[in-house]
C-alpha cells in the first residue's frame, strides 16, 4: 500500500476527527448536558426500547451512575421511562419528542463544518469525491460485516 495513500487516510480521519470533537464539545456546552447524558441521548435515538443495564454497558458505566444521569433526563423532559413488557419489575428507556429534537439540533450543529467545506468544492469535483467516498463507505461496510460474523461465531 502506498504510504502516502495511507498518509491521505490519516490526516481525512484526523481531520473530521477534530472538527466533530469540537463542535460536539461546544454543542454538549451550549446544551447544559454532560458529555455522557448527550452520548446516552444519542444511543437512545438509535436503538429504541433500551433498558438501564444496556445503555450502562454501551457508556461502561455503573447501572447507579446511569440510573442517576437518566433521572436528570427525565426531569428534563429528554427521556421517559416506559414499563418493559418482558419484566414487570423492570423499565425501559426512550426518548421523548424534546429529546429527540435535542439530537436532531446536535446534528445539525455537529455537521455545519462538512457544509462549509462542501461549499468550497468546485462543482466539477463533486462526482470524483462522491466516487470516493462510495468507495470508502463499501469498503467500512465490508469490514463491519465480516467483524460481526467473526463476533458472532467467537460466541458459539
Amino acid at each position: 500500500m502506498k504510504e502516502e495513500f495511507l498518509q491521505s487516510l490519516f490526516d481525512l480521519a484526523d481531520l473530521i476527527t477534530r472538527h466533530s470533537f469540537i463542535e460536539r464539545f461546544h454543542f454538549i456546552q451550549e446544551s447544559g448536558f454532560s458529555h455522557s447524558q448527550m452520548m446516552s441521548l444519542f444511543y437512545l435515538n438509535r436503538n429504541q426500547n433500551v433498558a438501564i443495564n444496556t445503555l450502562a454497558s454501551h457508556l461502561g458505566i455503573s447501572n447507579p451512575a446511569v440510573s442517576q444521569m437518566i433521572e436528570k433526563l427525565v426531569r428534563s423532559g429528554m427521556v421517559r421511562r416506559i414499563d418493559n413488557p418482558h419484566d414487570r419489575r423492570g423499565k425501559l428507556l426512550e426518548l421523548t419528542q424534546e429529546g429527540k429534537d435535542l439530537v436532531s439540533q446536535a446534528k445539525i450543529a455537529h455537521h455545519l463544518w462538512i457544509r462549509a467545506l462542501a461549499e468550497t468544492i468546485q462543482p466539477e469535483d463533486i462526482p470524483a469525491i462522491e466516487k470516493s467516498i462510495q468507495i470508502i463507505l463499501d469498503k467500512h461496510a465490508l469490514l463491519q460485516s465480516a467483524q460481526e460474523q467473526t463476533y458472532v461465531q467467537g460466541e458459539n
